[in-house]
């Protein structure tokens, strides 16, 4: 599917480029999850292009992607706005920059799609609340960006976006809005969403360039795999030889058994993986085609999902001249989101559960990506 690019406004060609302050920039995020965009600003500290930053708040209602965001971030549940049904607006403290991935389940195809009408009571209506702070607010923010899956560009909620993209002009700020793919800012998963970047004043802005994607799905994966997460059992292979001696064709295929069940097969396609092909098999015992594919450790990763993350991310590994299959570990997810270890361990410390690990990383906005738009404005 495409989506559309940047265009820019002819109105806007002679708008200067904007550029925030780089000595500490104050920073508040809505839907604010575990904090990739405060992860963004540390990378941005770390390599010289800002001075400092300050996470003056963060605004957020699960409880345990609280705990997680104050562990990593080292922040007070204090810090924390709270529901944001019920942030009063007049109190919410200054900040140069705005940051929220509002809620997507009733924009994204995988939901029911009710959209997000500011009336219609969805969640996804819920990013309408940070366009209201921005009415109630003593001194508004420089920048605000939005962000949410691609689908929001699509005809069935063209206008409500026109709506909300109104009102920011009409609060005074120059907007600019892109679909970017995680794949483009080296990150080895299949990720589209939509940003939004609404700029207070005239000024012009441009999203980044497109990356060269160095890493493969293989360069995140745990080198202790978990027996756990093991579905299939070791075949012996020898793919050196087969490679060699030129034995494959497009029907080459090999079967790996599951561990529990014998009648549950996983067919790999040999062709496809040497080819570097991204999904290279299928789960025989999946009735549909996003948890029945089955992704090469050479390639990338699909979308991780809130919910299906462990389904929907089942890979082909081959070591030690064994071809197996293998669930994705909570803590390869949070690596595919641009988390360190160290900030993984910090929320798994805490007493987190495998599944809520999941839906953390699930929910993220993929902090490579996040990063490289912040750089654009310094």
């Amino acid at each position: 599917m495409s989506y559309p690019k940047q265009t820019i406004n002819l109105f806007n060609f002679n708008y200067p480029y904007f550029k925030l302050d780089n000595k500490t920039v104050k920073v508040g995020t809505f839907f604010s999850g575990i904090g990739s965009p405060e992860m963004a600003f540390k990378r941005l500290k770390e390599n010289g292009i800002i001075e400092n930053y300050n996470p003056v708040f963060f605004c957020e209602i699960d409880k345990f992607a609280i705990k997680s965001y104050c562990a990593i971030h080292g922040k007070s549940p204090s810090d924390n706005l709270g529901s944001i049904t019920e942030v009063d607006g007049s109190k919410i403290p200054y900040a140069d920059i705005w940051i929220g991935g509002f809620p997507c389940q009733d924009i994204s195809i995988a939901g029911v799609r009710r959209g997000f009408d500011f009336n219609s009571n969805t969640r996804s209506s819920l990013g309408w609340k940070m366009i209201q702070f921005l009415r109630e607010v003593k001194e508004q923010p420089k920048v605000v960006i939005f962000e949410n899956v691609a689908a929001i560009t699509q005809s069935k909620m063209r206008r409500t976006l026109d709506l909300f993209k109104k009102d920011l002009e009409d609060l005074g700020y120059s907007l600019y809005d892109n679909v970017l793919c995680a794949l483009d800012y080296n990150t080895p998963q299949n990720r589209e969403r939509y940003f939004l970047i609404a700029i207070k004043g005239k000024y012009l802005y441009h999203f980044p360039e497109r990356k060269r994607l160095k890493l493969r799905l293989k360069d995140l994966l745990e080198k202790e795999i978990d027996p756990d997460l093991i579905l299939s059992e070791k075949v012996p292979f020898d793919l050196e030889s087969f490679v060699k001696n030129k034995s494959y064709d497009k029907n080459s295929k090999l079967c790996c058994r599951n561990l529990k069940n014998k009648k549950k097969k996983y067919i790999i396609d040999l062709y496809r993986f040497i080819e570097g092909k991204n999904y290279c098999g299928r789960d025989t015992s999946s009735r549909y085609n996003q948890t029945a594919r089955l992704w090469s450790m050479n390639g990338y990763c699909p979308t991780l999902t809130a919910n299906s993350t462990e389904d929907t991310s089942k890979m082909i590994i081959y070591r030690d001249n064994c071809f197996f299959v293998k669930k994705i570990s909570p803590l390869e997810s949070w690596r595919l989101m641009g988390f360190r270890d160290e900030d993984f361990y910090k929320a798994k410390n805490t007493g987190i559960s495998n599944r809520q690990l999941f839906k953390q990383a699930g929910n993220s906005i993929a902090t490579n990506v996040i990063y490289h738009i912040l750089k654009n404005l310094f």
